[in-house]
């Protein structure tokens, strides 16, 4: 089963067009920084992978009426 998140696109900490290539800098970007939250590997529409950190995917509910692009991910990993 699929699990699908929408995050902002711009919250991205990596993107790359090889799953490899993004589970492999989420791992170095886990490593050189003191990541409390959980990272994610996900997949986009437009096949484009991506590294969000987990809690980037929660609804903001303290956001004032402000419009965010977001996209429709699909989640591959939890790192």
């Amino acid at each position: 089963m699929d699990e699908i998140i929408f995050f902002n696109p711009g919250d991205a900490v990596a993107n790359d067009f090889d799953y490899q290539e993004a589970r492999r800098s989420a791992e170095i970007y886990k490593v050189d920084h003191a990541v409390d939250e959980g990272l994610v590997v996900a997949k986009g529409a437009d096949g484009k992978f991506a590294v969000f950190y987990e809690a980037a995917g929660q609804p903001d509910v303290s956001a004032v009426a402000k419009e965010q692009p977001i996209g429709k991910y699909t989640i591959l990993a939890h790192l």
